[in-house]
């Protein structure tokens, strides 16, 4: 069954989310999606994880999506794990016996991650799409301290970063630091193209963070990263695998260039990969 609705976020922002639901559910995944994108992008999932008795619940992050909340912004970091523990919450009590996994991409896997830290015993195991730890091209040095500065006196200015890489990548010294559009996603009418340097500012801090606070994440946990990621460096991945002490971890690396393994046309040997990993821990 598809379901579709509203929920209160921990400040009373108004949250939009689908779901899709068995009858009875063997587990329960929570997906969130990366920056840019909405639930909406993810309904194949939904709809595959439903004919295995999976149920899936994937809410539209605040600034995103049919959520409210200002385009491409947030206050603080923390924000985006009280509202998804405020709707983990509030689905458990219809659910509470089925086991709970966290699948989070790019932007979302960083979500996934510190949610993780902070929010310990909530899931039963995460799966980590290309998570947003490290960015592989660099800015500038007087760009990132201007979004610094932006951020504590005009948080919720909102920027274009599309535009202004259009802008950069003019200059041929910085041609080779940008990568190419994901045009469809651009052409997605419920496409976010602008942030705030607050956003961009708690986002930096947190994949730091993720990394400093490495002891606190101890679940089960299946990551999926290229090698070759045009926005993702797979560096700091790399890292964060490597220094989880938990034995139940698996990664598997792709070669394909691409930062979405889940658009409908590329999904179905990392859907095979992630219900394989499933199985066994529902």
């Amino acid at each position: 069954m598809y379901i579709s609705g509203h929920v209160s976020g921990y400040d009373g922002v108004n949250l939009f989310y689908r779901g899709w639901l068995p009858k009875e559910p063997r587990g329960f995944i929570i997906l969130i999606h990366g920056a840019g994108e909405h639930s909406g992008r993810y309904s194949h999932i939904g709809e595959i994880c439903l004919e295995h008795q999976l149920g899936v619940l994937a809410p539209d992050l605040r600034g995103f999506g049919k959520s409210g909340g200002p385009r491409g912004h947030v206050n603080k970091f923390t924000d985006y794990l009280d509202d998804l523990n405020q709707l983990i919450e509030s689905f458990q009590v219809q659910y509470p016996s089925a086991p709970l996994f966290i699948f989070g991409h790019s932007l979302g896997g960083l979500i996934a991650i510190r949610y993780g830290q902070m929010y310990p015993h909530k899931a039963k195991g995460f799966i980590l799409s290309a998570p947003a730890l490290g960015i592989r091209f660099q800015l500038p040095l007087l760009i990132k301290k201007t979004v610094e500065f932006c951020s504590w006196i005009s948080p919720n200015l909102s920027i274009q970063p599309f535009k202004w890489m259009g802008i950069l990548k003019k200059v041929r010294s910085l041609e080779h630091l940008f990568p190419e559009p994901d045009l469809e996603l651009i052409e997605d009418p419920l496409f976010t193209s602008e942030y705030t340097p607050r956003w961009l500012t708690e986002l930096t801090h947190n994949g730091v963070h993720a990394l400093l606070d490495i002891e606190k994440f101890r679940f089960p946990l299946l990551c999926l990263y290229d090698q070759q990621d045009p926005i993702v460096h797979p560096d700091s991945i790399l890292r964060f695998l490597d220094s989880i002490s938990i034995q139940d971890k698996k990664y598997i690396m792709y070669e394909d260039g691409l930062h979405r393994h889940w658009d409908a046309n590329h999904c179905e040997h990392a859907l095979e990969n992630v219900m394989t990993w499933l199985t066994p821990r529902l």
